[in-house]
Formats: structure tokens, C-alpha cells, sequence
């Protein structure tokens, strides 16, 4: 009996290590090869420009101040660089990576902790294999590190709430308000309502009023405010109490008054289907299961991960400000309701009957077959430099697909599901080299800027005409000053200053030929949907006037 139990707990020590190293390698896939977009690149200026002013309170980008988010990613982001010594894609991305496989590691943790270890493995491979959680573990927006971070408030939130014993109790919703305090400096104050409105329909609807008070109301909200106001009180006071910029972002950007974006009321229904894919077909079921009986014990924690998901999805959809990642906190609550209904579809059998759990499967193969045939046709049509690369992503989501099916026939489900899983993980590494990192639109921008940055000493200055991007900004590893008129950038190219400049910006300074090329690049920078020419000018020339 002891070497039954001690071989039982080898093997979900194993398979829980197994996970684990499935799951950071689909976060951290070829992490550093593609550049960093944009967005990205706001994290690793502002962290680049905190390590170089040593001020860790007033996040600067480009030398301007930038209070338009919270400052977790870049304290984060710093501080590895203090250790790796520069700031680059893969130190500007390893927090996402980290909270990510985190993540996993708490589904896996509470999920046993709430039903059984088999549904706990299977949710948390569900999501570590989920489109939003591949996408977002390689970004070095806060949107993982938030997500990881509301993610422990509900899962705390839940096992503290429905915990026998006080001690576990007191424990979990400690986890709760500490994570709590640390989502807000992540992405603040985006939390409040994603995490505050959720359980507050969840405590109004199971009547679970009798048990706020032993959630640490008191010593919580201390916590909480320890955590998350000097931050805010240090910026305030140094800014003599101007909160313009904070009613912008949080307040006007809710309203749709602020950068709305003029999304459709139903922009995130498709979203919740994109960012669960390849699980996308358990997505219906998954809001149906909730209300039947059929789940038994398992039917309260799927009603609170309903809660989690929807109420949070329609908090959104009623925002003005409408952007795709806002849904990757809520992604979790779906993929833990996949977890949930892919175990009793492959194993229990009590939800569903096995002909339907066949039939739905199988569709679900069958579909994915026609699409991975389809591939190699539809890619030599419209980008046939990648054709080999596609051919071999289909042929090896053929071969998985099929040896999946074979095992399912075989009786042989643990390692049907398995297979299944690595298959998609082995898809995602092809998919990265050889589809996403080559044909990334932002490999121009490194390539021209860091041509850039080789020519122009560490003495002198560059100035940019009228427009600089993040990532020009970035690779360039200097502040680049941005002057809006032609007499002012031409008075500072005579005093010696190097100018950069793209696009329609570029045709104006060399329409009269008052300025010498020292480097060009048609292929420079995207502005908008295009690539758009760039060129470095000073007077030393070393180049062609020809335009662009």
C-alpha cells in the first residue's frame, strides 16, 4: 500500500514537472528573436531610462515623463537588467515568461486542490497551450504579469471562501490581497473592476455575505493600500497633485471619451474564441455546463469560474475603451472550464456520453486535418518564400493528429492527451521560427536602427524630424529628441547633430538638398500598415542625395 501511494506521488511529481517544462517552453519559444514591438518598447525604455537616472519613482520614455501605467513591469525589467547588464528583448520579456509558467503552476495548485489532479493537469495544459497565453507569455506588456496576478485573487479568493480550516483560510486571503495590491501596480487600476465586480456577484449570488467578514477586511485593505499607494502619493507630491494624466488614462479611457478606439459592442465575443484557440469549440459548452446538475461536486467551482469569465466579459463590452488584451485575465476561468470538460469527455464519461465525447472529438480532429491540408495551399499562394516551412508544419500537425486519433482508438487516453499536447507545443515552435520571428514586420526597424546606432558616436546627437518610434527609440539605446520644423532641424544638422528621418517626413528634408545622406534603407520603418523608407543625414555625407 505505501509503495502504491509513494508511486502515485512519483508520478504526479513527474507529470507535474513535465507540465511545468511544456509550459515554459511554449512561453519562451525562440524568446528574443523577433523584435520588440512598440509597446514592448515602452517597458524597456522607461525600465532602460530608470537604471540610467537611478529615479525608480517617476517612469521617463524618451526623456518625457510616463505615468500612463503603473510601474511593476518596469521595476521588474530594471532590476534584471542590473543582473544581465543591458536591456534587450530577452530581459525586457522574462517577466511575462515567469508569470506565465506561474500561471500554470497555480491552476495546477488550486484546481487539485478543488477537484482532482487530472483536471488540474489537463486545465492547466489547456491554457499553457492557449493562444492568449503563447501570445502574451512572449510580450513584454504587463497583460501576463496581470493576468497571473487576478488570476491568484479569484483562485485564492475561492479556495479561502470555501477553506474548513481557519488557518488555510487566513493563508489564501492573505495571497488574495497581497496579489491584489501587486495587480494594481502591474496594470492598476484595471483590477478593481475585473477582479471586485466578479466576486461581488458571486458573494450576492450564493449568499456567501455571513462569510465576508472572515476575509480579512481589515487587515486586507491594509495590505492592500501598504502595497499599492506610495507609488502613486510619491508621484502625486512631486507633481504638486496634478492628476490630468491618471483621469486621462483610467477614467476617460473607460468612458470611450480617450483613445476608444471605436470598437463594435460585440468586439470581445470573437476575441474570447481567438484567445482560447486551439480549445475554441469547448468555448459554448463550457458557458452551457454551469447549469446542469450532471457535474454534481463539480458544479459550484465551474458556476464561480462562470462568474469569473462572464461578468468579466461583460464589464468590458459595456467599456468604452475597447483593446484585445483587456480579455486575457478572464482567458484563464475558460481554459480551467476546458480542462474540466475535456477530462470527463476523455475519461470520466459522466457529463457526456462516450458517443458524444467520440463524435465531438472527432469532428474537432477532422476539422483540424482539412486545415493543416489546406495550409501548404493556401501559403504557397500568398507567401511562397515560407512554403517549405508550411509544408513541414502541416505535415507534422497531420502525423500528431493522427497518432492522437490512433491512441484514442487504442483505449490509450493518458497518452492520447499527452501527444495531443505536445504536438501543439512542437506546432508552436515551428510556428515561431518559421512563420511569426522571419515574417515580423518590426525586423526592418531593428535591422535599419542598429545600422544607425554603429554610425553615430556615443559623443554625438541624434535628433529625429517630427516622428521616432518606440522601437527606433529602443535599438538606438539613446534618447532621440523629436523636432517638429524643417528650420530647426536644419539649424541643428549645421551645428553637427545627426538626423534621422522616414517616410513622407524624409521627402520633405530632401526635396531642396540641403542635407547629405550617410545612410539609407528603403525598407526602414512601418508607419501605419506600411514600410516605409529611412535615411540618416549629416553633413559629412557618406552617401547618396538620391530620394527614397
Amino acid at each position: 500500500m505505501e509503495n502504491n501511494q509513494s508511486n502515485t506521488r512519483r508520478t504526479k511529481i513527474l507529470v507535474t514537472c513535465g507540465v511545468m517544462l511544456f509550459s515554459a517552453v511554449t512561453a519562451s519559444w525562440t524568446l528574443s528573436e523577433r523584435p520588440l514591438n512598440n509597446h514592448e518598447c515602452f517597458v524597456s525604455i522607461a525600465a532602460r531610462e530608470m537604471l540610467q537616472s537611478g529615479d525608480w519613482v517617476m517612469p521617463t520614455f524618451n526623456g518625457e515623463l510616463r505615468l500612463q501605467k503603473t510601474p511593476l513591469s518596469y521595476w521588474l525589467v530594471a532590476g534584471l537588467a542590473k543582473i544581465t547588464g543591458r536591456v534587450d528583448e530577452f530581459t525586457t520579456r522574462l517577466p511575462s515568461v515567469v508569470f506565465g509558467v506561474l500561471s500554470v503552476a497555480a491552476i495546477i495548485y488550486f484546481v487539485n486542490q478543488w477537484l482532482t489532479f487530472r483536471i488540474a493537469i489537463l486545465s492547466a495544459a489547456v491554457w499553457a497551450t492557449s493562444l492568449g497565453y503563447i501570445r502574451y507569455s512572449h510580450n513584454a506588456r504587463p497583460d501576463m504579469g496581470l493576468t497571473f496576478l487576478i488570476m491568484l485573487c479569484f483562485l485564492s479568493f475561492y479556495s479561502a471562501i470555501t477553506a474548513n480550516s481557519r488557518k488555510r483560510q487566513v493563508v489564501y486571503m492573505l495571497i488574495f490581497w497581497i496579489s491584489f495590491g501587486l495587480a494594481n501596480l502591474s496594470k492598476g487600476p484595471a483590477p478593481l473592476p475585473l477582479v471586485l465586480v466578479p466576486l461581488f456577484f458571486y458573494v450576492a449570488v450564493f449568499r456567501q455575505w455571513k462569510r465576508v467578514p472572515k476575509l480579512l477586511p481589515i487587515i486586507g485593505m491594509v495590505v492592500f493600500l501598504a502595497i499599492v499607494l506610495p507609488w502613486p502619493l510619491a508621484v502625486a507630491s512631486r507633481m504638486n497633485w496634478n492628476l490630468a494624466t491618471w483621469k486621462r488614462e483610467f477614467i476617460d479611457r473607460f468612458f470611450g471619451t480617450y483613445a476608444s478606439g471605436n470598437k463594435p459592442l460585440y468586439y470581445y465575443l470573437p476575441k474570447m474564441f481567438q484567445f482560447t484557440m486551439p480549445w475554441a469549440a469547448f468555448v459554448p459548452f463550457a458557458l452551457a455546463a454551469p447549469f446542469y446538475r450532471v457535474w454534481n461536486k463539480k458544479q459550484p467551482v465551474m458556476q464561480f469560474l462562470w462568474l469569473w469569465f462572464v461578468v468579466d466579459l461583460a464589464f468590458l463590452t459595456i467599456s468604452g475603451g475597447k483593446r484585445q488584451h483587456y480579455i486575457i485575465p478572464a482567458i484563464p476561468a475558460m481554459a480551467i472550464l476546458a480542462g474540466i470538460l475535456l477530462e470527463d469527455m476523455a475519461f470520466s464519461k459522466k457529463a457526456y456520453t462516450s458517443r458524444f465525447a467520440r463524435n465531438f472529438l472527432l469532428s474537432h480532429l477532422v476539422i483540424l486535418i482539412i486545415g493543416f491540408v489546406a495550409l501548404p495551399i493556401v501559403i504557397g499562394q500568398l507567401l511562397h518564400e515560407v512554403l517549405y516551412e508550411a509544408i513541414l508544419l502541416s505535415a507534422v500537425g497531420l502525423i500528431g493528429l493522427l497518432v492522437v486519433a490512433g491512441l484514442f482508438r487504442a483505449k490509450r487516453t493518458p497518452v492520447a492527451c499527452g501527444t495531443l499536447f505536445v504536438s501543439i507545443a512542437v506546432l508552436v515552435m515551428i510556428g515561431y521560427s518559421g512563420f511569426i520571428n522571419p515574417l515580423n514586420y518590426n525586423q526592418p526597424s531593428r535591422q535599419f536602427t542598429q545600422a544607425v546606432a554603429q554610425k553615430v558616436p556615443a559623443s554625438d546627437e541624434l535628433i529625429a524630424y517630427k516622428s521616432a518610434s518606440a522601437r527606433f527609440i529602443h535599438y538606438f539605446g539613446r534618447s532621440v529628441p523629436k523636432i517638429g520644423t524643417k528650420s530647426e532641424v536644419y539649424q541643428s544638422y549645421r551645428d553637427g547633430c545627426w538626423v534621422v528621418a522616414f517616410g513622407i517626413y524624409l521627402d520633405e528634408l530632401l526635396d531642396n538638398g540641403e542635407f547629405e545622406i550617410a545612410y539609407v534603407q528603403e525598407n526602414a520603418e512601418r508607419h501605419g500598415q506600411n514600410i516605409v523608407g529611412g535615411a540618416l543625414l549629416h553633413k559629412s555625407g557618406g552617401g547618396s542625395k538620391d530620394k527614397i
